[in-house]
């Protein structure tokens, strides 16, 4: 079975009911998502990723296409969340807990390893720090959400060639930025 049929045949069981399907759909996008909503709003990451389930799971019987469809659709609600999230002006007054605090209640009987997401969390707060935001935001729609150029200028309202070349220098600065000695002291 190729990964478009297992995808088909997932979002299939979504869409019939099935909740382990629907659990497995959500574990497959999940840590994407929350990763690039904490780079476009730290604070409501977790709750603008909810409203984006809320959404998905409205509309999923009315969704057709293969994997990466459904990315480029998740990531699209996501983005919308996140704008409407900004005009509302919403601030709410919480503290936040660190992903790590999380690690030892987390259920991994799914054989996920969770040092493997953080990692990937450290990541991408490193691209936001080095990057100015759009640069980190075309980064991590092409690397971290793993959408084509087209998806990701349709998203942003720009050209594809506009975002490879963008993706092209913020990869190019990141290099440079990584290449810097460190300040260490023997």
């Amino acid at each position: 079975m190729t990964a478009d049929e297992a995808f088909e045949t997932l979002l299939t069981a979504v869409q019939r009911g099935d909740e382990a399907a629907a659990a497995a759909l959500y574990r497959r996008v999940q840590p994407r998502l929350v990763r690039y909503l904490r780079f476009e709003e730290p604070q409501a990451a977790d709750d603008i990723a909810a409203d984006v389930w809320v959404a998905i799971a409205a509309k999923i019987g009315d969704f057709e296409g293969g994997e990466d469809g459904f990315r480029a659709w998740a990531f699209t609600i996501a983005r919308r969340r996140v704008i409407d999230h900004r005009r509302r002006g919403m601030r709410r007054r919480t503290s936040s807990a660190s992903p790590e605090s999380f690690v030892d209640r987390a259920d991994h009987t799914d054989g996920s390893d969770p040092s493997s997401s953080l990692d990937s969390q450290d990541a991408v707060d490193r691209i936001v720090a080095l990057l100015p935001p759009v640069q980190a935001e075309v980064v991590l729609l092409r690397v971290v959400a793993d959408l084509d150029a087209e998806t990701v200028a349709r998203m942003l309202g720009r050209s594809a060639n506009w975002v490879r070349v963008t993706q092209h220098r913020a990869l190019k600065k990141l290099a440079e930025q990584l290449r810097r000695p460190t300040d260490v002291t023997p």
